[in-house]
């Protein structure tokens, strides 16, 4: 999937990465000729105290002109989300244990409204088994993936 500092940014903000990947995709653009002094100093790493700092100036950087709100981060959220849902899905095999991360990863995540109808413990228009929760997680998927085509 495709990165950049919007990805980062979005990233680290909704606590999706450490800082830590703010450095390493520094030393990632350097290996292919980013030679920008703000790049160099990051790619010596950030530190707490530093961070807000740092994302502001990545925001001024390379996108001044987008708000939180705007398409383009919420769509780099979006597509974050997908990842993180993804890989809770490999990771668990049992239901029981993929309908949980799925909650956690939901209250995590300030509660994303298209997510209700695979979510263990919000209420569903309709009686609902763990099997119909787990095949409407595995259909979301399909529509995010074919958003981002993967």
């Amino acid at each position: 999937m495709k990165y950049d500092w919007k990805t980062i940014f979005v990233g680290v903000q909704g606590n999706y990465f450490s800082k830590d990947v703010i450095s390493d995709y520094a030393v990632e653009l350097m290996g292919i000729g980013d030679e920008s002094e703000f790049v160099s100093e990051l790619s010596w790493g950030v530190s707490n105290e530093n961070l807000g700092k740092v994302m502001l100036e990545i925001k001024t950087n390379y996108f001044p002109q987008l708000d939180e709100e705007s398409t383009v981060l919420v769509e780099e959220k979006r597509k974050l989300r997908f990842v993180c849902l993804s890989e809770i899905k490999e990771r668990c095999k049992e239901d029981n244990e993929l309908l949980n991360e799925i909650a956690k990863f939901y209250g995590n995540h300030h509660y994303p409204e298209d997510m209700v109808s695979f979510v263990n413990y919000m209420p569903q228009e309709v009686p609902t088994t763990k099997k119909d929760l787990v095949n409407r997680f595995g259909e979301f998927l399909k529509l995010e993936e074919s958003r981002f085509k993967c």
